[in-house]
């Protein structure tokens, strides 16, 4: 007699031994472990690159703005560096071809002309004494008065008086030439009288005035004439 059987579960599931040599159980789990290993490790290598290089970054910046801080060219600082930066003196240097002036060229003048001395005052008044003409052949002996006022070379500064036998003559005088305080030329015109008109008179003061008279001229007939006196003040 056969003994009956229980009915067999369809949906049991067969357990079979497994076979050498094929993939162990939860083989494709440990593939998806080390690639997630593998990916986060690259993420980190990354993550850490970028943060090494950002340091770089930033400790460059921090070195070039120590370095604009010490040499004073840092907007910030007010130096000399920021020229529109408040509390900033900034004096403006010459610009342009235009900002050194170039001297200009002074204009040399002629220095003036010293001018000449007047009459000297010593030999201002009427002197008056006895004049010796010398000639070839003869002497003469005359009275002569001469009165001198104040002025200027080349002005007509007194008049002369030669009082002689056979003639009165008069005359006016004109500064030539000073020599100092006690010494003066004088040019002489006659107007009036027998006498050579044109001639030439030096005067030398003397002590206790008195002045030294003398008298050079030509005559018409080409020979010298010369007139010698001591004059003394009368006026």
């Amino acid at each position: 007699m056969t003994t009956p059987q229980s009915p067999t579960d369809p949906y049991a599931r067969r357990q079979h031994p497994p076979h050498q040599g094929s993939p162990a159980a939860g083989s494709g789990d440990s593939h998806r472990t080390a690639l997630v290993v593998a990916l986060i490790g690259a993420a980190a290598t990354i993550v850490a690159a970028l943060i090494g290089l950002f340091v770089q970054l930033s400790g460059d910046s921090e070195r070039r703005d120590a370095g604009s801080t010490v040499s004073g060219a840092s907007p910030t600082s007010g130096a000399s560096g920021a020229p529109g930066s408040p509390g900033t003196s900034t004096t403006p240097g010459p610009s342009g071809p235009s900002a050194t002036p170039t001297p200009s060229a002074t204009p040399t003048t002629p220095s003036a002309a010293p001018a000449l001395a007047g009459m000297p005052e010593a030999f201002l008044g009427r002197w008056q004494g006895y004049a010796e003409e010398l000639d070839a052949s003869e002497t003469d002996h005359y009275r002569v008065t001469l009165e001198l006022n104040q002025g200027s070379p080349r002005e007509q500064v007194g008049s002369i008086h030669y009082a002689m036998e056979s003639s009165d003559c008069y005359g006016v005088v004109t500064l030539t030439a000073v020599g100092g305080s006690d010494r003066m030329t004088l040019g002489e015109d006659i107007q009036s009288g027998n006498c050579v008109k044109n001639g030439r008179i030096t005067l030398t003061l003397r002590p206790g005035d008195t002045v030294d008279f003398a008298y050079e001229s030509t005559k018409r007939d080409g020979t010298q004439q010369s007139v010698r006196a001591g004059l003394d003040r009368v006026a």
